[in-house]
């Protein structure tokens, strides 16, 4: 009993490996699976076929070679072998999404987010639905598995927001929510910055890095840590809340209830008010919006230049930080940071010139691929890699 338990773990460990393999990848021959895991062409071949028999996998054709041999067959996923969903809960935005098992959009849904443990509950569900009924095609019995994103502390094991301040969130059973909508379906919920950084490094800007720091930076703030290829969320979840750390002790109340946050100098609602302040003061035309303000920042307006100073001098004092305290391999950044050229090439200069004790090139700065999915792609990924195991694909 104990080697036959022994062995079928290995074959899930096996199976798992292949399938993640060829998720990432998109395309390999048995050749070449068997080259990267080390296992035996007899063993990939035998788990090649019980994967294709059970509709997970498929042969697409022979790859093309310069030999006269026998070619070799390539395999891929199966793209509608199964379907995730991924639910993203952002500052503005709840995002609804099926996906096929190469990541693929199938149905989308997205609504301004609501808040509160009771609002949120009925419009988890009415997403649900709505997102479902988009994918006809796709029926219930068919979602392996759905990936949850949120900003918040969360308890992964209970699958619970503890505490959220931008959803007004508290103890929030959210796997529950998913849960009576879903009842036998795994469940992954992982915290947004977090499933956004996985996604980063997965296959967007860090593809290939070990280790980056995440910061994303709009209506709030966040932090998503990988280290040796993993998601850090720290003790109870709680690595990269870096948004109440205060920097100014004579600054703007921040929503916490501090004084002076990093989210007050750098959160686009906060940046707004400073500019329509100062306008209003100099008796120049007040921006209507902060995309106005960034824009005029853009165009070279001389007195949005000490506001922004001001936003460049903290920003380049958390980066530098997180950057001394890891040393990651990328440091990426997603928000409104990216729309303004002129503040992204001043952020990677103030970083080249920053005293580190070993050189930082500005090539480590890389901006997000996914924008504001990210979190939303992370979740869904993080879902795949999941369910790509022997003990899930039955």
């Amino acid at each position: 009993m104990h080697v036959k338990g022994n062995l079928q773990l290995m074959k899930e460990i096996n199976t798992a490996m292949i399938m993640n393999l060829l998720h990432r990848e998109g395309r390999m021959t048995r050749a070449e699976l068997a080259k990267i895991t080390k296992l035996s062409a007899t063993t990939v071949s035998a788990l090649i076929e019980e994967l294709i028999g059970k509709n997970f996998v498929e042969e697409i054709g022979e790859k093309p070679s310069a030999g006269a041999g026998r070619k070799a067959i390539t395999l891929q996923i199966n793209k509608d072998g199964g379907y995730v969903i991924g639910i993203s809960f952002g500052n503005r935005y709840l995002i609804c999404a099926v996906l096929n098992l190469h990541g693929q959009l199938i149905s989308e849904y997205k609504t301004k987010i609501a808040f509160g443990n009771d609002s949120l509950a009925e419009q988890i569900h009415s997403a649900l639905r709505e997102c479902m009924a988009q994918a006809e095609s796709v029926r219930f019995e068919r979602i392996k598995g759905i990936g949850i994103s949120t900003p918040g502390i969360i308890d992964e094991q209970e699958g619970t927001v503890l505490f959220s301040s931008l959803l007004r969130l508290t103890n929030f059973n959210l796997r529950r929510q998913v849960a009576a909508f879903f009842p036998d379906v795994p469940i992954k919920i992982v915290n947004d910055s977090n499933a956004a950084a996985f996604a980063e490094h997965y296959s967007g800007a860090g593809k290939d890095k070990s280790s980056l720091v995440y910061f994303t930076i709009n209506e709030g703030i966040g932090a998503g840590i990988i280290l040796n290829g993993q998601i850090h969320s720290g003790y109870r979840g709680s690595a990269g809340e870096i948004g109440h750390i205060p920097v100014d002790s004579q600054g703007e109340i921040c929503n916490c209830g501090q004084r002076g946050c990093v989210e007050t100098v750098l959160t686009s609602p906060f940046i707004l008010k400073r500019c329509q302040d100062a306008a209003r003061e100099l008796g120049v035309a007040v921006p209507a919006d902060f995309e106005e303000a960034l824009a005029r920042y853009d165009d070279g307006e001389a007195w949005l230049e000490p506001i922004f100073d001001r936003i460049l001098d903290v920003s380049r004092l958390m980066i530098a930080s997180a950057v001394n305290f890891m040393s990651p391999e990328a440091v990426i950044i997603e928000g409104w940071m990216n729309r303004s050229a002129k503040f992204s090439d001043k952020l990677s200069d103030a970083l080249e010139k920053f005293p580190f004790p070993f050189p930082f090139t500005r090539d480590r700065v890389l901006q997000a691929s996914f924008g504001d999915k990210g979190a939303l792609y992370g979740s869904a990924t993080i879902m795949l890699q999941k369910i790509f195991s022997a003990s899930v694909l039955d």
